[in-house]
């Protein structure tokens, strides 16, 4: 992967939306609607909150609401947060053009934090103060996640992660914090089940990059998770992200073990992933590669090339499914020309349409960002392209697994699972 520079429309655009040229899930077949979206360059404009403290949780009922976009459109998360934005405005359009949320059109306005913690909470105090959101989805890595969403917590309005999976980001931010994909400590888990029951590994090497609260927190849940099921972890590397390029220290690390582990597993960005894929297959290591989400992106593959085979990765969404995921497919393929390049797409599609439904079951006219945090904490059964989400036990959802596999410069589809975790692994 390279890390993208992207320019985005500055200021203000009106769309005009057309419901007869949408396609996918919930497109209305007849009439039009406009939303109001700002993506904004946040490089080039004054990120500084106004004078005025007054937060959308004191939005007229009378109105629609107003949805902030923070997303890390450039920099190191610009692949996960691009396909996010996009298959969140994607929905956002499908729900305009079909009448908005309780009949009343939803506002947009969205920023680019450039993967950036600074930006990321000055940007977010600029959407809840200036712009007047009512709820704030995207927010980027962990770190940034973990920082916009206490900013968010501080002025009562929720917020939904759709590329953070850090399962205590609820316990680091406060109750107004959501994640729409499940946690490292279930895609970890369900990755270490799948090599210890599927593959027969009975041992592991990690690799864990150091530079973000994912890589760590995957790296955590694997090894104590495939620990718990009977494996042994012969040992850890960790790297830091900034410029790594020469994994040689940790390759002979691997290679002076007195038995070589049945696995490999990485906690890594995309970024990092077809360098380090290289390097270990060029020095002869061809058992499976492990990893999360981090590693789903078609450009592993075109970027390793035969590299990436055996390389098993978890994800949010099966691409194999015939029905409502390959209808998302085919509109998001229409509005933007390409496939999306990762399940990141879906999460972000997912985010829209789950306040649609939160706000539209369980907020009765009332669209303060008070009201909205509870209607979303009462969701049980929003059935997503990624899976089903209920917030019954708490902030993170605890949906199913899919794991995936590079195949001749392709994702296949393996299989499904929930994995069964102990109290003490998640802590």
């Amino acid at each position: 992967m390279k890390k993208r520079i992207v320019t985005y429309l500055r200021g203000v655009l009106t769309i005009a939306l057309a419901a007869a040229v949408l396609t996918g899930c919930g497109a209305a077949n007849s009439g039009s609607a406009q939303t109001a979206s700002a993506v904004v360059d946040s490089a080039a404009e004054d990120s500084a909150p106004a004078d005025s403290q007054d937060s959308a949780a004191d939005a007229s009922s009378e109105d629609g609401i107003t949805i902030g976009g923070l997303w890390g459109l450039t920099g190191f998360i610009a692949d996960y947060e691009i396909p996010g934005s996009e298959g969140f405005e994607l929905a956002l359009e499908e729900i305009n053009a079909a009448g908005g949320i309780d009949g009343k059109q939803v506002n947009y306005v969205s920023y680019d934090a450039q993967s950036d913690v600074s930006q990321a909470t000055s940007l977010t105090t600029k959407l809840v103060e200036v712009d007047g959101a009512n709820v704030i989805v995207g927010l980027g890595d962990p770190n940034a996640a973990i920082a916009a969403g206490t900013v968010a917590q501080d002025h009562g309005v929720p917020s939904l992660a759709t590329t953070s999976t850090l399962p205590y980001t609820q316990d680091r931010v406060g109750d107004t914090a959501f994640l729409v994909p499940y946690g490292d400590n279930i895609q970890a888990a369900a990755v270490a089940e799948y090599a210890y029951n599927e593959l027969g590994a009975k041992t592991a090497y990690v690799v864990t990059d150091t530079t973000d609260e994912y890589t760590l927190s995957l790296s955590k849940f694997f090894q104590s998770h495939f620990i718990a099921l009977g494996g042994e972890v012969f040992g850890e590397s960790t790297y830091d992200d900034n410029g790594y390029t020469d994994f040689s220290a940790s390759i002979q690390k691997v290679k002076a073990l007195p038995e070589s582990p049945d696995v490999l597993f990485f906690a890594s960005f995309t970024d990092q992933g077809p360098t380090i894929i290289k390097q270990y297959r060029d020095a002869g290591l061809d058992q499976p590669i492990l990893s999360g989400d981090g590693l789903d992106s078609t450009e592993i593959a075109e970027i390793a090339g035969e590299a990436a085979n055996n390389v098993y990765f978890s994800t949010h969404v099966d691409y194999t499914e015939s029905g409502d995921v390959s209808k998302f497919y085919e509109a998001y393929n229409k509005k933007y020309g390409k496939e999306p390049l990762n399940a990141f797409a879906a999460l972000g599609y997912d985010a829209a349409y789950l306040i649609k439904y939160a706000v539209e079951n369980y907020a009765n006219g009332d669209y303060s960002s008070e009201s909205i945090r509870d209607a979303i904490a009462k969701v049980t059964d929003f059935k997503g392209l990624t899976g089903t989400i209920d917030y019954s036990s708490g902030n993170v959802p605890n949906k199913t697994v899919f794991i995936c596999r590079f195949n001749d410069g392709k994702k296949e589809n393996l299989t499904s699972l929930v994995p069964e975790i102990s109290a003490d692994e998640n802590n």
